[in-house]
């Protein structure tokens, strides 16, 4: 899986690099409890549901991601962190195994969440240089999936394409793991893998069966089947359109700058430090 691979390289990387920096460090490291940090990142989104093919690497239709957060240290260990962000994804059936149904969109949503984040090595390590953490948490997000249909951007959630009137606010769990790469006293940047596991199976608007067309307006049904694009027969009622067992993700690999916010609190340990 794309988080495994992602987990595997940040371990690879750190090991390489540990021996390298370890007369480099900082004691950033060695923040105490009470420390603030605020963050920014950057990064690619690879979208994983309905409309995504496991094992499809030619066509990934990667989107981006741009965060701002807050982080707290709790204790020597652990941090309590919550973030916001806005993401673009993108999926599409056109060039996988189920092309003949003929699905895509895309979405720009926000997402706010809040959990925790643990060293995974104590900070007040001496022979250590690098410090990967793990994360979780919980919060919201809001889909707002769109496609392209006869060269106009159509939002797909009001035309209720499956006969469903679904809540565009879903929960999200988050988890993933982190490597700080590069750090000084004030600043340090961090590469971050996470997935964000919405409990919900609609972000891409697709999640069950076709529904029958009666009643529907003509551009919900033209969208809900797409078939007849290729001059394939329709689907008929009942059909699968989705896979309802599971619910839609995406995965986030970002860079992220932390910047130490100075406080009484911490002007106090940056001395005691290098006293």
């Amino acid at each position: 899986m794309p988080f495994i691979r992602l987990k595997i390289a940040l371990l690879v990387l750190g090991c390489l690099l540990e021996s390298a920096a370890l007369a480099q460090r900082a004691v950033i490291w060695k923040e105490c409890p009470g420390t603030w940090s605020l963050n920014v990142g950057v990064g690619t989104t690879y979208y994983a549901g309905d409309l995504s093919v496991i094992g499809n690497y030619n066509h990934l239709g990667l989107g981006a991601a741009l965060n701002i957060g807050l982080t707290y240290r709790y204790s020597n260990r652990l941090s309590l962190r919550a973030d916001m962000q806005g993401y673009y994804i993108r999926g599409s059936q056109v060039r996988t195994r189920n092309f003949v149904k003929n699905l895509s969109f895309f979405s720009v949503n926000p997402d706010v969440w809040a959990g925790v984040q643990w060293d995974i090595r104590n900070p007040a390590d001496p022979n250590r240089s690098f410090f990967p953490y793990v994360m979780a948490g919980a919060g919201l997000t809001y889909m707002t999936p769109k496609t392209r249909y006869n060269g106009q951007v159509v939002s797909l959630a009001p035309l209720h394409t499956e006969g469903v009137a679904y809540d565009r606010v879903a929960g999200i769990i988050r988890y993933g793991i982190g490597m700080p790469l590069l750090s000084g006293y004030r600043f340090r940047l961090a590469l971050e893998a996470s997935y964000t596991h919405v409990l919900s199976d609609y972000l891409d608007d697709v999640s069950t069966v076709y529904p029958s067309f009666e009643g529907m307006s003509p551009l919900a049904a033209a969208l809900s089947d797409r078939k007849s694009e290729l001059l394939l027969l329709p689907n008929k009622p009942g059909d699968n359109r989705g896979n309802p067992g599971k619910n839609d993700g995406y995965f986030i690999l970002s860079g992220r700058l932390v910047y130490t916010i100075d406080t009484p609190v911490q002007r106090w340990h940056r001395l005691r430090s290098r006293g």
